[in-house]
C-alpha cells in the first residue's frame, strides 16, 4: 500500500489524472500479482484498478493488494474491459510507460478515448524500484547467497568432456534445490573460445583442458534476482589469457573501491574502463560496468558510458561487472552485486575472484 500511495504522489506531482501500467514486473511490484497477462490503473486519487483474466480468477485472491480488481472474460480483451468500466472518461491525462506499452494498445486507445491525453512517463516505477528497502535488500542477498553455494557446488562437478549444456543444467538444478525460485535469467556458459560471447548461452560444445570457462548466472528468490559471473580455468591457461583475467580482476575491484554515493554512472563507469585502456584492451570491454537489480535482472541506475543522467544513492542495488573478450581467444567477466551504503558499497556475493583453476 506504501507503494501505491507514493506512486499516487508522484502522478499528481506529474499533472496527470492516473497513469496506465502494463509493465508485469512493475505490477508485481506495486500490487503482488505475479501472473503473464494484466494492466493497472493507478489514478491520482482513490483506489487502484487490476484487469486480468480468467486463469487468474483465483490467484489473484492471494496476492493481489491493494487494489481493485476486474476478471475479463475469454470473450473479451483486458482493453475492452477497460473501455467498458469508462475509467478514462472523467481524466483529462493519463500517463503510460513510454518504453513498455506497444503501439497498437497506444493507438486502441488514442482512437476510443479521443478527449484523452495521453502522456508518456519514462521510469515512474523504475525511479521507485531503484532505492531498496532492507527488506528488499534482504531477499536480493538471500538469492546470491544461494548463487554462492550453487557456484561452490558447480565447479566441483566441472570435467573435461562435459558439455556447456550441462553445465548449466546443473546450476539451474541446484538454484532451485538449494532454495531459489528458480534462474532469474537464461543461464550463461561459455568456454574456449566462446567465452569472448558476452551473451554466449549454453552450447553442446565440451569444456577442454587449457580453456577459460565463464559462468553467468542468478537466482530468483521471493520475486528479487541476484546476478554473478565467475571465470574459471580448466586446467593451464595461456599467459595471454592469464593477463586478461588479472586485468578484469584488478579493474572491477578498483570499481568497488571508488564507488561512492553522488557519482553517477559514467563516472563509476569510468574507473573500470580506465583502467582496462591503460593496459591495451579499451577495445575489447564493450558493454557497461553495471545496472540496477532488483525485481528484474537489468533496472536502473545504469552504469555505463550513457550513465550520466544516475546519480548513485544510498540503497541502490547494482551489478559491478567488467569484462574483456577477444574475438578467436576467448574472455573474461567478473561480477558482484554491491549494495550502496552511506560512504561506499558492500558486495553480496562472496564467492572467491582469485582465478580458480579446476
Amino acid at each position: 500500500m506504501a507503494r501505491l500511495a507514493k506512486l499516487q504522489k508522484t502522478v499528481r506531482d506529474h499533472g496527470l489524472d492516473a497513469l496506465l501500467i502494463t509493465h508485469l514486473p512493475n505490477i508485481h511490484y506495486l500490487i503482488g500479482y505475479s501472473g503473464s497477462n494484466g494492466i493497472l490503473i493507478v489514478p491520482a486519487q482513490g483506489k487502484p484498478h487490476f484487469f486480468t483474466d480468467f486463469r487468474y480468477k483465483a490467484q489473484v485472491k492471494l496476492e493481489v493488494a491493494g487494489a481493485k480488481i476486474t476478471i475479463v472474460d475469454r470473450e473479451r480483451t483486458l482493453l475492452d474491459a477497460i473501455v467498458d468500466k469508462q475509467l478514462f472518461m472523467d481524466f483529462d491525462a493519463v500517463g503510460f510507460e513510454e518504453s513498455r506499452i506497444p503501439f497498437w494498445m497506444h493507438d486502441f486507445l488514442r482512437k476510443k478515448f479521443r478527449h484523452l491525453k495521453l502522456v508518456a512517463k519514462k521510469e515512474m516505477v523504475e525511479s521507485m524500484t531503484m532505492i531498496k528497502t532492507d527488506d528488499e535488500i534482504s531477499m536480493i542477498q538471500k538469492a546470491a547467497e544461494i548463487g554462492d553455494m550453487v557456484f561452490d557446488k558447480v565447479i566441483q562437478m566441472i570435467k573435461p568432456g562435459m558439455s556447456e549444456r550441462e553445465i548449466s543444467a546443473e546450476i539451474s538444478y541446484y538454484s532451485k534445490k538449494m532454495g531459489g525460485d528458480g534462474d532469474a535469467f537464461e543461464v550463461i556458459v561459455a568456454s574456449g573460445e566462446r567465452s569472448a560471447l558476452p551473451h554466449g548461452t549454453a552450447s553442446e560444445k565440451k569444456v577442454k583442458k587449457g580453456e577459460m570457462i565463464t559462468l553467468d548466472f542468478g537466482v530468483r528468490y521471493r520475486g528479487f534476482n541476484s546476478d554473478m559471473t565467475r571465470t574459471v580455468a580448466l586446467g593451464k591457461v595461456s599467459t595471454e589469457l592469464q593477463k586478461m583475467y588479472d586485468v578484469v580482476r584488478v579493474a572491477q575491484q578498483r570499481a568497488i573501491d571508488k564507488a561512492r554515493p553522488g557519482m553517477n554512472g559514467r563516472e563509476l563507469d569510468n574507473v573500470a574502463r580506465d583502467y582496462i585502456t591503460l593496459h591495451g584492451y579499451g577495445s575489447k570491454f564493450g558493454h557497461g560496468t553495471g545496472h540496477g537489480l532488483g525485481i528484474e535482472v537489468h533496472e536502473i541506475p545504469v552504469i555505463a558510458q550513457r550513465g550520466e543522467r544516475f546519480t548513485l544513492e544510498p540503497y541502490q542495488v547494482f551489478t559491478i561487472e567488467p569484462g574483456i573478450y577477444i574475438e578467436g581467444l576467448g574472455g573474461v567477466r567478473i561480477e558482484d552485486d554491491v549494495i550502496m551504503r552511506k560512504d561506499n558499497v558492500e558486495v553480496i556475493n562472496k564467492s572467491p575472484k582469485e582465478l580458480i583453476v579446476l
